[in-house]
């Protein structure tokens, strides 16, 4: 799997008073702006959440758009991570609560804004969308091997990063 879907980046995913460790692995399109708008991975700060899009089509339909050209999007696969087994599974837990639950209940999906280094300006969105309807289709028509081997075993998240 990692070799097809490549870890971009792991840390701590920050929603209000959660937060999870996670594996993000590149799924399609550009994965430079992965790169350009994750937090470091030496000692970086957690991706923390500050904002919900509603799950509504006039949301879908612009992330939809943006996603029809390879150049201007890039999509992740979020999985739990640790250090042992019992790490992992305590992750997978909190992911599920913390935030896959959450954003179901409020049918959202979390939304940061990211400058660039020395700015205040937004650069990037990064949204992060809990199995629902949209992340599932997009997951099976862009990585069907890789949505059927976690579907069943792991909680996962689906990230659209774009530039804005």
């Amino acid at each position: 799997m990692e070799e097809k879907y490549p870890i971009v980046w792991q840390g701590l995913l920050a929603l209000k008073n959660d937060s999870a460790a996670v594996q993000l692995h590149f799924v399609s399109g550009n994965n430079v702006l992965a790169h350009r708008s994750l937090p470091p991975l030496e000692g970086g700060a957690p991706l923390r959440i500050a904002q919900r899009m509603r799950l509504e089509a006039s949301q879908l339909e612009g992330v939809a758009r943006r996603m029809m050209v390879e150049s201007d999007y890039c999509l992740l696969l979020a999985l739990p991570c640790g250090r042992d087994q019992e790490d992992v599974l305590s992750q997978t837990l909190l992911l599920k609560g913390g935030f896959i639950t959450y954003l179901q209940q409020k049918q959202a999906a979390g939304i940061i804004n990211v400058p660039n280094p020395g700015s205040n300006q937004p650069a990037y969105v990064v949204q992060i969308f809990p199995p629902c309807e949209f992340s599932e289709s997009h997951l099976s028509r862009l990585a069907p091997d890789l949505l059927n081997s976690i579907s069943s075993i792991s909680p996962h998240i689906m990230i659209v990063i774009a530039s804005v």
